[in-house]
């Protein structure tokens, strides 16, 4: 417990120092101690981009997890349901179709390639290895949709390759309203904590201790997967950080899952946010995707999650 503790002041430090790096660093460096007019300007983008990729980041993880224990499954995030493919065609199409707005066919695409997994997944009966597998079918369909689509639109592949990669930016108001609804919705994951500890042991047991499963599982997936898609229809495809988040988590937690949404939130924050720093900083007038840092680190850490489990089975 005092180590647990140890380490959440050493997060919190370091998401902390990081603020204040995010709002002084970039293409031109600002003082915060007494800023110009024009610099608090710059201050107030560089604020809202901070608060917007720690959003990003604690709602990507908390899906993650809530993903991760129901199909037992640590690599899983929201992208195994189709999710993300529905969003990038759902931005192809309304490119394709010259219409808009495209947060909202993106939004759509998801929600659409949601209810078709869960359909696929229905059939023959319903568990949660059918869930996946319609998944993956799912999103090799959407996948070649999306390449198809691509073909003619040549003249907008940047914008096509950078929205995919995912860009932290800053937001309007309707576009804050719909990513409180993806927090809100998490807090939803979180006061489903307990029935989550239940989750991790077997069926028979979960429905022995009063868990309705089939119900239970349906409302976990379905609210994780609609937070996802919310985050995804604005900023795009984020591909490791919900994976990191909740397994860093993990090694440093022992305990049920209200401790874990905590540290994996945290950790998820902190690691968007320090990506974006490094997106807009790392080379002199030009701003790369934030999901292009974070798939950079995300080979990183597959490489030692990897490395780590044979050692593990080789002791």
């Amino acid at each position: 417990m005092k180590d647990e503790r140890n380490v959440l002041a050493l997060l919190l430090l370091i998401y902390v120092i990081t603020f204040f790096i995010s709002l002084s660093w970039g293409q031109v460096k600002v003082s915060l101690i007494s800023p110009t007019q024009d610099e608090l300007t710059l201050l107030y983008y560089r604020l809202n981009r901070f608060v917007t990729a720690s959003i990003v980041g604690a709602v990507l993880s908390c899906t993650a997890l809530t993903l991760q224990t129901v199909t037992r499954n640590y690599l899983v995030d929201s992208g195994l349901l189709g999710v993300n493919s529905g969003a990038v065609l759902g931005k192809v199409l309304s490119m394709f179709l010259k219409v808009g707005p495209s947060q909202l066919f993106a939004l759509a695409g998801s929600m659409i390639a949601l209810i078709a997994t869960f359909t696929l997944g229905s059939l023959g009966g319903s568990d949660i290895l059918r869930l996946v597998v319609a998944g993956v079918v799912v999103n090799s369909v959407l996948s070649s949709a999306i390449s198809l689509i691509s073909l003619y639109l040549y003249t907008s592949a940047a914008s096509v390759l950078s929205w995919t990669l995912g860009h932290i930016r800053t937001v309007n108001t309707s576009e804050l309203i719909i990513m409180v609804v993806s927090l809100v919705l998490c807090f939803v994951l979180v006061s489903r904590s307990k029935q989550l500890d239940i989750l991790t042991l077997s069926k028979e047991e979960a429905m022995s201790l009063g868990v309705n499963y089939k119900s239970e599982v349906f409302l976990l997936i379905a609210v994780s997967a609609l937070a996802g898609s919310l985050i995804s229809s604005i900023f795009g495809v984020f591909s490791f950080v919900g994976v990191a988040a909740p397994n860093m988590a993990r090694r440093i937690v022992s305990g049920g899952h209200l401790k874990l949404f905590l540290f994996s939130s945290i950790i998820g924050a902190l690691l968007m946010a320090v990506s974006d720093v490094i997106a807009r900083t790392s080379l002199a007038g030009i701003e790369i995707p934030t999901g292009l840092v974070v798939s950079f680190a995300g080979a990183v850490f597959y490489l030692y999650f990897f490395w780590s489990m044979s050692r593990d089975y080789s002791s």
